[in-house]
């Protein structure tokens, strides 16, 4: 084998491993970072606070909007996954949960806005 030949080879080599470690997160770690993220929202703006002595938690349109946003957050590593082709049915049930929790916090922000400014 020729030094051109040998440099050839390596430097093909060379960019395949390139091109293979930038592909990114594979499918299944987006799911798995959105999983966090929910995860992670649920235990802090997503969590209910209740006060001694009351029967119903007090929520603040910004606590909503913190939980929301990081719905969304979650929601887009989902989307991004599903678009990479995970089908896999806990996926798909998971993936649609956070659609339609995003949609009842919007709703809920909402309402809560308007009560907040006295108009409900």
């Amino acid at each position: 084998m020729s030094l051109v030949s040998l440099r050839c080879t390596l430097l093909f080599g060379s960019l395949v491993t390139l091109v293979a470690c930038n592909q990114g997160p594979s499918k299944r770690d987006l799911y798995m970072e959105g999983l966090q993220i929910e995860g992670d929202a649920e235990r802090g703006p997503c969590k209910l606070h209740y006060a001694k002595g009351q029967d119903a938690a007090s929520l603040s349109g910004d606590q909503l909007a913190s939980c929301l946003a990081r719905t969304e957050e979650a929601l887009a590593k989902y989307d991004e996954a599903a678009r990479l082709g995970l089908d896999e049915a806990d996926f798909v049930t998971v993936h649609a949960r956070a659609k339609e929790r995003v949609e009842r916090l919007e709703g809920m922000i909402e309402q809560v806005r308007k009560m907040e400014r006295g108009q409900e």
